[in-house]
């Protein structure tokens, strides 16, 4: 397997099975409430900069996520806002492994006693490669599917309609919308007939886009609602390093001793959530993928599910509630729920 960014492990491994993109990366793409450049850098980038490391790390009570009938589940984002009555998560399900046939949308409510309902969601028309992106708290849903030539296409789902999203960039050949905030804001990644990644935003019916400075294959993966972007690229070596986008500067984002780092999330205060490598053999299959949490300045590794072939996380909300996933001994992803 080629270096993929974590988020799009679904659609690299199995929607983009058809080498839709030759060359995507461990993470992939996400956007906020301002164009970048229009406001001042936040706390979240000035943190960025100020970068130190502690050995603690949080618990966490996990709730397991399955699609009815499905092989495999892929949660990849959580409603920013979620409370324990309001608990959105969406991702793709499957019955193969690194096989996404439909995005889901699934409901989860309570503490002590969980409850979970789940909906499918799936672009009309479209062949059975699809998956749920990211979801906002007014339960929009962003999204990515195949066409019947392998070409990839986004979708937007505002109150049960579909409409889509097409970057006019020119030479693009593939369109990847991966998040969207509170003010109706998208963000994501497109790829130019030369396999190149470039981050994207539409605001307002604009798109504009956008390239980590002196690196390759950028990818845009969340946002938050002061604007404040985190996403992943490759510098000139070809290695993976994280990257917040505030105030219209980027700001390097790279876990002290790893090879490689991944990241996937941010909240609204500017929590930041990703993974990262410290080996060769991880950079190739994930195996031994490690995560962490930056706040204020501060890394604080994080340990999910130990024992498993590797797990990542995919994103945090506003309560730092994170949504992710695993790979059992059977090589089945499984998604879970993890409360602190």
């Amino acid at each position: 397997m080629s270096n993929q960014t974590v988020k799009y492990l679904a659609l690299s491994l199995a929607v983009l099975a058809l080498a839709l993109t030759p060359a995507l990366s461990v993470a992939q793409a996400r956007l906020g409430s301002k164009l970048p450049g229009k406001h001042a850098a936040s706390s979240a980038a000035q943190a960025a900069v100020h970068q130190t490391q502690t050995p603690g790390a949080p618990t966490y009570n996990y709730t397991l996520l399955s699609y009815p009938g499905q092989l495999t589940t892929l949660a990849i984002c959580i409603n920013k806002g979620a409370t324990t009555s309001k608990t959105e998560i969406v991702g793709g399900y499957g019955t193969a492994t690194e096989l996404y046939q439909a995005g889901f949308l699934a409901r989860v409510s309570g503490t002590k006693t969980v409850t979970e309902t789940y909906q499918s969601v799936s672009y009309p028309h479209a062949p059975a490669n699809q998956i749920a992106e990211c979801i906002n708290d007014s339960g929009e849903i962003v999204g990515t599917y195949l066409d019947s030539s392998g070409f990839s296409h986004g979708y937007q789902r505002i109150g049960g309609k579909f409409s889509k999203i097409e970057v006019p960039f020119s030479g693009a050949t593939g369109t990847f919308p991966v998040s969207v905030n509170n003010s109706d804001e998208v963000v994501g990644a497109w790829y130019d007939s030369d396999g190149n990644g470039h981050g994207f935003t539409l605001i307002g019916g604009s798109f504009e886009s956008f390239d980590y400075p002196g690196g390759t294959q950028t990818e845009f993966e969340d946002v938050n609602s002061a604007g404040d972007i985190v996403g992943t690229c490759y510098d000139a070596s070809g290695v993976g390093i994280g990257f917040l986008l505030s105030g219209g500067t980027f700001t390097p984002i790279e876990y002290a001793g790893a090879v490689e780092t991944f990241v996937d999330g941010i909240n609204d205060s500017g929590v930041i959530v990703g993974n990262y490598c410290t080996t060769s053999e991880c950079e190739q299959n994930l195996d031994g993928l490690q995560n962490f949490l930056l706040s204020g300045g501060v890394y604080t590794p994080i340990s999910i599910l130990p024992g498993e072939v590797y797990a990542g996380v995919a994103d945090i909300n506003n309560n730092g509630v994170l949504v992710g996933y695993y790979q059992d001994a059977t090589g089945l992803l499984v998604s879970f729920v993890a409360t602190p």
